[in-house]
């Protein structure tokens, strides 16, 4: 078996894998429906009231956990290349903290702004967040960097949850700071779908860049990559599928630092290849959690983040046991 047959096996492996936890996130919650009454509905029309009730609830979400899952992996992937470090997500250069602030701030001073404005205010606030971090590093060294980003993430998740206190919306933002499916709708999906997609298609273009900025500064430049030019590019979209991810469900612990590594232990280094299986395993890593935490105590929902926390933790603990941060 050729190099090439193997990786579209472990990709057509991956894949029908995602779309068997897609079905089975349609099929199971606080009520459960066999596939035969999926099929009878959402083909041949029957029980109506049921498969609408099941469309605006129940698929809404699962597309918006295939959205936000692939999001949070290729960023995580991009994260940990551009950095060198295994232990880097999204929440490393203050993206998370700094999108849920930008968040807290709009909901505060504008109670009814609609998701349009909540998606603005959090890719605002994550471009801040991440800019705050590395004006404050200003250093190639990746432990500067990881410092300045739990200060200043520690500061802005002090500050949302001032704001919440002093203007009273705590309650207002809930479902995003807590993170979770809950409430999601098909307007929300619609708006934040073609950023996602073209955010991840144009990563998937650069998966060369991304695999050469991985390496040391010295062979990229050797190579003919403009680093700094390259790693702003790079930044740039990990803010739209960071700030994106945030606006539509909050904060997603774990997803992008173990999605990574699992795509690189499935398909290996090269990033041509890593990315996409980060999409795909993403997606179905966010459609398990939030199946699980619609079933195991129905028609009560466990927080999609704890579901994340116990699934991660061990795994984070795993890599830091293996070696921790991989030096320049």
């Amino acid at each position: 078996m050729t190099a090439h047959t193997h990786r579209t096996l472990r990709f057509l492996i991956v894949g029908v894998v995602v779309l068997l936890l897609f079905i089975g996130a349609l099929a199971f919650g606080a009520t459960n429906y066999s596939l035969s009454y999926l099929w009878q509905g959402f083909v041949d029309g029957a029980h109506q009231k049921v498969i609408v009730a099941l469309y605006e609830l129940r698929l809404s979400r699962n597309v918006a956990a295939l959205l936000v899952g692939a999001a949070l992996g290729v960023s995580g992937c991009i994260m940990q290349a551009v950095t060198r470090n295994p232990l880097a997500d999204p929440g490393l250069l203050g993206l998370t903290a700094g999108a849920n602030a930008g968040l807290s701030l709009a909901i505060a001073f504008v109670p009814s702004l609609p998701f349009l404005g909540v998606m603005g205010a959090s890719f605002v606030g994550a471009t801040i967040g991440a800019l705050l971090v590395l004006s404050i590093s200003s250093s190639q060294s990746i432990f500067k960097v990881i410092l300045a980003g739990a200060a200043i993430s520690a500061l802005l998740m002090a500050i949302a949850d001032g704001i919440m206190l002093l203007f009273k919306t705590s309650q207002s933002i809930t479902m995003w700071t807590a993170g979770g499916l809950i409430g999601v709708t098909w307007k929300e999906v619609q708006l934040i779908t073609p950023i996602i997609l073209v955010t991840l298609v144009i990563s998937l273009f650069l998966s060369k860049k991304v695999g050469l900025i991985s390496m040391s500064n010295d062979v990229g430049i050797g190579l003919g990559l403009n680093i700094k030019r390259t790693k702003l590019i790079l930044f740039l979209l990990t803010t739209l599928l960071t700030g994106a991810a945030v606006s539509l469900i909050g904060n997603m612990a774990f997803v992008g630092l173990i999605v990574p590594h699992m795509a690189r232990f499935l398909i290996g280094t090269n990033y041509r290849y890593q990315l996409p299986m980060a999409a795909l395993v993403g997606a179905g890593i966010l459609l398990l959690a939030d199946t699980l935490s619609r079933s195991i105590n129905p028609p009560f929902e466990i927080p999609i983040v704890a579901i994340l926390s116990i699934l991660g933790l061990p795994f984070f603990l795993y890599i830091v046991q293996r070696g921790g941060v991989v030096n320049d």
